[in-house]
């Protein structure tokens, strides 16, 4: 996997878009946008903002799962093997196209 920019990450407002939510990540004073989350059910949708909280609490949660799995065990343990392989792009993600991209496979 190569390496996603380090955390901590924040919550912000990208002057382009000022009403949606940004995420961002400070890394040795400069600034780096992570993902804009648009309001894609107009401008009382409140899942902008739900979607850049679960975005930015994203390097916790990858640490924290790892950290745990030694722990879990059976379908718990699975499921957090799938999530933490997808992360690490081990296991094909889908796009949006339908197309299946599997991260691990070496490319020419």
């Amino acid at each position: 996997m190569g390496n996603h920019t380090p955390g901590p990450w924040i919550i912000g407002t990208d002057p382009r878009y000022p009403s949606e939510p940004c995420v961002d990540a400070v890394v040795d004073g400069v600034v780096w946008h992570i993902a804009l989350c648009h309001m894609g059910l107009g401008p009382d949708d409140s899942s902008a903002e739900a979607n850049a909280r679960l975005i930015a609490s994203a390097p916790e949660l990858y640490a924290a799962l790892k950290e745990a799995l030694p722990l879990l065990r059976g379908e718990r343990y699975e499921a957090a093997l799938a999530a933490i392989e997808k992360a690490e792009g081990a296991r094909p993600v889908t796009r949006r196209n339908g197309t299946v991209k599997n991260h691990s496979q070496n490319h020419s």
